[in-house]
This record gives C-alpha cells, sequence and structure tokens, in this order.
C-alpha cells in the first residue's frame, strides 16, 4: 500500500518518501529569457522528481529535466540533478536542485512552494528561476504518480516514461547518524 497523506495531519510530511512526481501537462509551459538577444520565448519544461528520502522536515532524492522549445523536437536524454530541501510543518516547500559532478561549475537552481492536499490527491505547488546565460522560469503543480498511473509509462510533452527519465541518476546518500536534537 503507497503512504498517503490525510486532510488531518498535514505536519507529518514522512509519506513523501519513495513518491515519484512529474509536471503535467497544464503546467508544461516555461519563458526563457536570453539576455543576449533581450528575447522571451515559450519552452516546454517536463521534470521528475523521486523523492527517495524524507526526516525530519527534509527530503533528498534525485530530478530529471527535460527542456525544449516550443514547436521543437525534445532531447534524446534528460538532465540529472540531485535535490534536496525542506518542508515545513504548514506545507511551505524550498528546494535545491545541484548539477552532478560532472557539471559541478554550474550554479544551483532554487525552487519555492507549498504542498497542496487535494480531494484528487496531493500535488506541489512549485516556482523555480534558473540560467547562466539564459534565465529560465516555471511553475508547475508537481503531481504525483506510481506505476498504475498513465503518466508512469507516457509523461506529458516527451516521449519517455519516468523510469526512462530517471535512469543512470544516483540519489544522494544519507548518513546513518541521529538527527539534530531538538527535532
Amino acid at each position: 500500500m503507497m503512504n498517503q497523506p490525510s486532510q488531518s495531519s498535514t505536519t507529518d510530511w514522512s509519506w513523501l518518501a519513495d513518491t515519484y512526481w512529474y509536471v503535467p501537462a497544464e503546467s508544461l509551459s516555461a519563458l526563457r529569457y536570453d539576455p543576449r538577444k533581450n528575447t522571451l520565448a515559450w519552452v516546454v519544461d517536463q521534470t521528475v522528481w523521486h523523492i527517495t528520502g524524507y526526516r525530519a522536515g527534509y527530503f533528498w532524492g534525485v530530478t530529471a529535466v527535460m527542456q525544449y522549445d516550443t514547436g521543437e523536437e525534445p532531447p534524446a536524454r534528460p538532465t540529472g540533478l540531485v535535490m534536496f530541501g525542506s518542508i515545513t510543518p504548514e506545507g511551505s516547500v524550498h528546494v535545491t536542485f545541484c548539477p552532478d559532478v560532472a557539471r559541478l561549475s554550474l550554479s544551483s537552481t532554487v525552487g519555492i512552494g507549498r504542498a497542496i492536499l487535494h480531494d484528487r490527491g496531493p500535488s506541489l505547488e512549485m516556482q523555480m528561476s534558473t540560467g547562466m546565460t539564459e534565465r529560465l522560469a516555471h511553475r508547475a503543480y508537481m503531481t504525483r504518480t506510481n506505476p498504475r498511473d498513465p503518466s508512469w509509462t507516457a509523461l506529458p510533452g516527451i516521449a519517455l516514461s519516468v523510469p526512462e527519465m530517471l535512469e543512470g541518476i544516483e540519489p544522494p546518500s544519507v548518513p546513518s547518524r541521529k538527527e539534530p536534537a531538538g527535532r
């Protein structure tokens, strides 16, 4: 049985551990700014999260991202990132996405948002911005998925499944020591 949040227990976010999230079709559009040309362009931004762990208000895992210009073909492979963040008892979310070792010179991306518990299930309402030369802004209602959902095998906006998106991206190791006092 999958872990499920309850409406009455919004301060216990331990159910986030080992969950998968994606961007639904209505949230795929993102806006890219190219400062060299002083232009804005719409892009498709499919993002998948696997939250692999949770402890004491913190979560971590991996992220795969595919971004491409509207009307163009998606890239062959996604970009993999490590993610870690925090969630308050009230559901405010702050998450950092870090490039892998091969791309260490790139800066991290920060996302902010909140967890929302709907009748149809949870979503993570997120906003982020990133970029070194070009800049990207994206807001999305990250939606939970699992192997029984159609989104698991056919993600909106791309021709890949959740396992294909996350293939080869290693989650961070987590120390086995106890959490800090006061938690």
